[in-house]
């Protein structure tokens, strides 16, 4: 809190954004100048390549309210998450991509939530008819196996735009995994939380890489295998199964073959052998997932390094590992 009125941190993580970036300052001053709370802005920039640094840096002279960090490399958005988190000292912190596909004139509705009493206020998308079936269908139904295989409940359609109390911040803090699924540790925690359905606009500028068919499988192979130990699960329960078929089989081929003269099917052999074979190679490929978590784990990386910055202390800016 800043005097008398509170403080709204605004987290912007942010890669390869030039475009837009005037746009957005336009967009969240306005928003700002209507609203009776001091604000900050944060700016995470995730290793551009273009002139998103610079552009950053002069906003930050501009304007004190501006902050900007740069990573040493792309240590993707999770990361960014969490450092725009370390660094934000508002009452009630708010995450907003710099793509503003998540339009900043929704804050005060978000606010108006916090004030109300919610802990977490988070968007809930509706379907964009501008993307592609192939995308939305990817989206809908990665979000839905995350829904279904997590061990907690992860609200379905939820993105990064959302609002977080002081409280909240500290108690994700405290989470010291490197694997970091953002989304789902914040409803891990719990505190009380709402939604607020949205439609999410088109991008002007900038190109996104959410929609590569290999990102979003690798986002759900690291949603699931976080919160999860279904599949695990899965594949024991079908190793007990298949363990009583065999069983099954030995008493049924015994009785035949006193009986009756059994089958040969060499040809029904060869295919169980294969889907035996396939079935096996896809549960050691899950196991890899989490043995693989595991070993990033246990190396105790920091989870993000930072270059440089402006209008920002960054001396403590470090996860509590």
């Amino acid at each position: 809190m800043v005097g008398n009125r509170s403080l709204i941190s605004i987290v912007i993580p942010a890669r390869n954004e030039e475009g837009g970036l005037d746009t957005l300052e336009k967009r969240l001053t306005a928003v700002a100048a209507g609203l009776p709370y001091d604000f900050e802005f944060i700016l995470i920039d995730n290793h551009s390549s273009d002139q998103t640094g610079s552009l950053a840096k002069q906003l930050c002279q501009r304007d004190a309210r501006w902050k900007y960090l740069r990573f040493s490399r792309n240590f993707m958005v999770d990361a960014s998450l969490a450092a725009g988190y370390l660094a934000a000292r508002g009452d009630a912190i708010l995450t907003l991509y710099s793509d503003m596909q998540d339009p900043p004139e929704l804050i005060p509705k978000f606010i108006e939530q916090w004030q109300q009493g919610f802990d977490v206020v988070y968007g809930v998308r509706s379907t964009k008819e501008s993307e592609s079936l192939g995308r939305r269908l990817g989206t809908l139904l990665g979000y839905r196996l995350i829904m279904w295989l997590s061990e907690v409940s992860i609200p379905p359609d939820s993105g990064d735009f959302r609002l977080i109390t002081r409280d909240v911040r500290d108690a994700l803090l405290r989470c010291g995994e490197y694997n970091r699924y953002t989304r789902g540790l914040i409803a891990w925690l719990g505190f009380k939380q709402v939604g607020i359905p949205y439609e999410r606009q088109k991008r002007k500028t900038g190109k996104s890489h959410s929609g590569n068919p290999l990102y979003l499988l690798f986002f759900t192979l690291n949603a699931i295998t976080s919160f999860s130990r279904k599949p695990l699960r899965a594949f024991t329960f079908f190793g007990i199964l298949m363990m009583l078929y065999s069983f099954a089989s030995i008493v049924v081929y015994i009785g035949m073959y006193f009986t009756v003269n059994p089958p040969r099917g060499a040809a029904t052999m060869v295919i169980l052998q294969c889907l035996t074979l396939a079935i096996l190679s896809l549960g050691i490929g899950i196991l890899g997932e989490y043995i693989g978590a595991i070993y990033l784990e246990v190396k105790r990386r920091p989870l993000f390094v930072v270059q440089e910055s402006m209008n920002l202390d960054t001396t403590n800016l470090h996860m509590p590992l």
